[in-house]
C-alpha cells in the first residue's frame, strides 16, 4: 500500500514537472477516449432502454409480407401490411402487444387558440402502441381499443405541444383541440420522447382506425408499420410464416392468385435493426465489422503516437534510471513506477475525454448523430434533442473502455521502458540528462 501511494505522488510531482510530456499524453488519451464514447454513447442511444422506448431488448419489428403469384410466379414485396394483417398478427401465442402507426406521414399543422398554424408532427397509432411503448402520463391515460376501433377521434398530445399550444400540460384532458382543422379530444398528456426514439417520437399521437383503411390494398398490402412485444423471437417467427400460410389458403379460397411468405424471416429485433446503418437497413453483421475497425482507429493509432513519444521519454531518463539500479533499484521496481506513472495519466486523461464527449454530445446534439449517420426523426430540431442522464453515461460502457485504455496504454509504455531498463549501469548513467 505505501508503495502504491509512493507511486502516486511520483506520478502527480512527474506532472508537475515535465508539463509538456503530461499535457501530450493526457491529451491524446482524452481525444482517443472522447471520440470512442461519442460514438458508444450514439450507439447507446439505438441499443439502450431509453424512454419511451423501454422495452427494446423484448421488442420486434414487422418486415413485411412477400405475394408470389401461382400463375406468373411474380413476386412482389411490401414493407407495410393493412389492419386485416396486423389483427391476425394480435392473435398469436408468442406475442404480448401489438403496436403500429401509420408508414405514411403527411404534414400537419395545429390550430392554436390565438389563431396562429403551427407544423406538428403527428403519428396515427393504436392503443397496443402505449403498451409497447411505456410513456409517462403527466395526465390522463391512452386510449382504449373500444375507442380506437370506434374511431372517437381521441389524441395523447406531449407536455412540449401542450405548452406550445396551450400554454400549460395539465388540466387539458377533455379538451379539444384542431390539427389540420379536425377536431379531436384530448385523452392524454405524456413526457416527450427524445428523438433518438425515432420509432416512438411525435408530438401527438391521433388514435382513430378511419384512416388505415384508405390505404388498404390486395394480398395484405397497406400502410401499417406493425411491431410486437415477445420473449422468444424463434418462437415469433415460427408463428408468423404458420400464419403466412393460413393467409394464402384463405386467399386461395378466395380465387386470388397469391401467395404469401414472410419478408426478410418475418421480424427483426430491436437490436438487429439498431446494428444496420438505419433502422429500416438491417446488415447488423457488416456495421459490426465497421464498429470494431473504427474502435481500433480511434484507441490504437494514438496508441502507437503515445509509445513513440513515451520512447523518447525514457531515452531523456536514463541517466535517472542508471543512478536508482546503481542504488539497489531492481528493474520490476522502476518498471512498475512507469506503469503507475502511465496509469495515473491514462486515468486523467480518460476522465477529460468523458468530460469532453459529453460536451460534444450536449452541444453537437443532432449535427453529431447526422455526422455518424444515425437516425432520428427527420422532423426534430436541435431543441428536440435533450440527452438524458441514462443516455451520457452508462456506468458499464464507460468503465469498459477507462480498462480497455489502461489496458493498451499499459502496453504502449511496457515495451519502450523495458527496453531502456536493460541497458547496463554505466551506459545509462553515461547518458546526458
Amino acid at each position: 500500500m505505501n508503495k502504491i501511494f509512493l507511486y502516486f505522488r511520483q506520478s502527480l510531482h512527474l506532472i508537475r514537472e515535465e508539463r509538456l510530456f503530461s499535457s501530450i499524453y493526457m491529451g491524446g488519451t482524452a481525444l482517443a477516449v472522447a471520440f470512442t464514447m461519442v460514438i458508444v454513447m450514439a450507439y447507446n442511444f439505438r441499443l439502450a432502454p431509453v424512454y419511451p422506448e423501454v422495452n427494446r431488448m423484448r421488442t420486434c419489428y414487422l418486415n413485411g409480407i412477400v405475394a408470389v403469384s401461382r400463375m406468373s410466379g411474380q413476386v412482389l414485396e411490401s414493407a407495410s401490411v393493412s389492419q386485416m394483417v396486423v389483427d391476425k398478427l394480435s392473435e398469436l401465442e408468442s406475442v404480448e402487444a401489438t403496436g403500429l402507426f401509420l408508414n405514411y406521414q403527411p404534414d400537419f399543422y395545429v390550430q392554436k387558440p390565438d389563431g396562429d398554424d403551427e407544423p406538428v408532427y403527428v403519428r396515427y397509432v393504436n392503443d397496443g402502441f402505449f403498451k409497447v411503448y411505456q410513456f409517462d402520463f403527466i395526465e390522463g391515460r391512452p386510449f382504449t381499443y373500444e375507442e380506437w376501433r370506434a374511431n372517437q377521434r381521441r389524441i395523447v398530445l406531449t407536455d412540449a405541444l401542450a405548452r406550445r399550444v396551450f400554454g400549460k400540460a395539465e388540466g387539458l384532458v377533455g379538451h379539444a383541440i384542431s390539427i389540420d382543422y379536425g377536431n379531436y379530444t384530448i385523452c392524454g398528456i405524456v413526457r416527450a420522447a427524445n428523438v433518438v426514439s425515432a420509432m416512438s417520437y411525435a408530438e401527438a399521437y391521433i388514435g382513430g382506425s378511419e384512416s388505415l383503411g384508405y390505404w388498404e390494398l390486395p394480398w395484405g398490402r397497406g400502410s401499417i408499420k406493425a411491431f410486437v412485444l415477445a420473449d422468444d423471437v424463434d418462437a415469433l417467427r415460427e408463428e408468423f410464416r404458420e400464419m403466412c400460410g393460413k393467409l394464402s389458403l384463405e386467399f386461395e379460397a378466395k380465387g386470388e392468385e397469391w401467395e404469401i411468405k414472410p419478408k426478410n424471416n418475418g421480424f427483426t429485433t430491436h437490436q438487429e435493426m439498431a446494428m444496420g446503418t438505419d433502422f429500416y437497413t438491417h446488415d447488423a453483421h457488416s456495421n459490426l465489422i465497421y464498429l470494431v475497425l473504427t474502435f481500433v482507429a480511434l484507441l490504437i493509432v494514438p496508441v502507437v503516437n503515445l509509445s513513440g513519444i513515451i520512447s523518447g521519454r525514457m531515452e531523456s531518463r536514463l541517466a535517472e534510471m542508471g543512478v536508482r539500479k546503481a542504488f539497489g533499484g531492481s528493474r520490476t521496481e522502476l518498471l512498475n513506477q512507469i506503469l503507475a506513472e502511465n496509469l495515473v495519466l491514462t486515468f486523467i486523461g480518460s476522465l477529460l475525454g468523458l468530460l469532453l464527449a459529453w460536451g460534444i454530445v450536449q452541444f453537437g446534439g443532432l449535427w453529431v448523430l447526422d455526422a455518424l449517420g444515425f437516425s432520428h426523426s427527420t422532423d426534430a430540431s436541435m431543441e428536440d434533442f435533450i440527452p438524458t442522464g441514462e443516455m451520457l453515461f452508462s456506468p458499464l460502457v464507460f468503465v469498459a473502455t477507462l480498462l480497455f485504455c489502461l489496458l493498451i496504454n499499459t502496453f504502449a509504455a511496457i515495451l519502450p521502458a523495458w527496453l531502456s531498463l536493460k541497458k547496463p549501469i554505466v551506459e545509462s548513467m553515461n547518458q546526458k540528462r
